[in-house]
This record gives structure tokens, C-alpha cells and sequence, in this order.
């Protein structure tokens, strides 16, 4: 692999707005998605205390394990007492990955349906639209399957707000997103290759993640499942 030079120390300069978030303290489990009940992905919740769940509220939460647990109300107990609800992080890939494939067979493949094989599980796939996942505080790093030939990249914001345009040379595989340039969670962009133009919307990945099933758990549940499938791969 031949890592491509940087993008962005040329480009033009940018006005960025960035807020952090303070990290909580570490809990048993971690939410990855509220509903109409005021929790946010990231936050922790301790599995020990009752949870209040009033009806119409739903929040999935990730266990230590990677395994998610998925509670709606009404509902008033400790989440501990309910761990036959747990879904292992590998069943629940395989679960979304067959639903992929079911979509991908009935409309067919095109750009972006039929993801690649990742080399790594923290690489943005470029070639195609959907969703990729970014560790929070880390610089992207797009991926294309085939570098076999120089290719113009662009990424835009999906407001057009700003384009930036760089080279993507021949045998280079990767190519480091850095400032002025900025690709965050929480954001679409439009990524164009040689013409051919693909949304990317990017998620993002906690720092309260302390293992790596934990994360994938994350990946498969914000649709990074190509992600989540690279990073279990490594670890076997």
C-alpha cells in the first residue's frame, strides 16, 4: 500500500467551528440511539439502576460485550435484569448484512450498493454513496478498491459551502483528509471521482468506546457494516 500525499496543506483556508463534548464517566453501557427521551448517543447509563421508559420512548444501548440491548417503553427496570434481550455484535452484523444483500438484490447494484472488502476498518470507502463511520478526534483517511489509475478528487459539503479538489495519484490506495479541509461526524459530503459524484454521510465514533467489540457493535448499529465486518475480521 502506497499512501498518497496529504489533502488539504494547499488548499484554500477555511473557518472551522468545532465543539467537544465532555466524555462522562465511564458507566456499563452505552447508548447509541434515544428516542423522544432525553439521552444522546454516547451517553452511559448504568445497567445496575432502573431505567423509566414512558410509552413511544425506545433507546438501544451497547453492553461492555458489544452486545446491544434494545428497550421500549413503558418500561421501568434495571437493564441488567434483562440481558436475554442482548444481541451479540456478530449476529446483529450478519442480521443487517442479509437485509444489504435482500435490498442489493432487489434494485440492483450500482455505485455504492455492493460495498469492498476493507483493508482496514477505519478507512472511508470513496467509491461509493452511504454511510461511513470517523473515530471522534481523527483525521479521515479515504479508500478506493481499484488505484490503479490518477484520479481528480473533489469533496464538497453537502451545502456546497466550500469544494476543495485535489490529486489521487496512480498506486496509491489512500489519501489523508486534513485541515483546512475538514470531514467530521454528524455531516454529508459530496465526494466525486473523475465526474461521478456519491454522498458519504459520516457518523460519528465516540472516544467512550473502550474495546473494539464495543465499537463494531457501534459501526453495525450506525449502518458502517463493512467497517464493523473489517474490524472483527482483525480481530480473529
Amino acid at each position: 500500500m502506497i499512501l498518497a500525499p496529504r489533502f488539504g496543506a494547499f488548499l484554500m483556508s477555511l473557518v472551522l467551528l468545532a465543539g467537544a463534548c465532555p466524555a462522562a464517566k465511564a458507566a456499563n453501557l452505552i447508548v447509541i440511539e434515544a428516542r423522544r427521551i432525553a439521552l444522546r448517543p454516547g451517553q452511559t447509563v448504568d445497567s445496575t439502576k432502573p431505567l423509566v421508559l414512558k410509552e413511544g420512548q425506545h433507546v438501544t444501548l451497547i453492553s461492555p460485550t458489544g452486545a446491544t440491548i434494545k428497550l421500549d417503553g413503558p418500561y421501568e427496570k434495571a437493564p441488567d435484569a434483562d440481558q436475554s434481550r442482548a444481541v451479540p455484535v456478530a449476529n446483529a452484523l450478519a442480521l443487517l448484512v442479509t437485509q444489504r444483500q435482500a435490498r442489493i438484490g432487489e434494485v440492483g447494484t450500482t455505485r455504492g450498493n455492493a460495498p469492498s472488502v476493507l483493508p482496514d476498518p477505519w478507512v472511508l470507502d470513496a467509491s461509493r454513496a452511504g454511510t461511513v463511520c470517523l473515530r471522534e478526534g481523527t483525521e479521515a483517511v479515504l479508500w478506493r478498491p481499484d488505484s490503479a489509475r490518477d484520479t481528480e478528487l473533489t469533496v464538497a459539503p453537502a451545502d456546497r459551502s466550500w469544494k476543495a479538489q485535489t490529486h489521487w495519484p496512480a498506486g496509491a490506495d489512500r489519501i489523508m483528509v486534513e485541515a483546512p479541509v475538514l470531514i467530521h461526524g454528524g455531516a454529508t459530503y459530496l465526494i466525486t471521482l473523475n465526474g461521478a459524484q456519491a454522498a458519504m454521510k459520516v457518523e460519528n465514533v465516540p472516544r467512550i468506546l473502550s474495546n473494539d467489540p464495543m465499537r463494531a457493535a457501534w459501526l453495525a448499529g450506525k449502518g458502517c457494516e463493512a467497517q464493523a465486518e473489517a474490524l472483527l475480521r482483525n480481530r480473529q
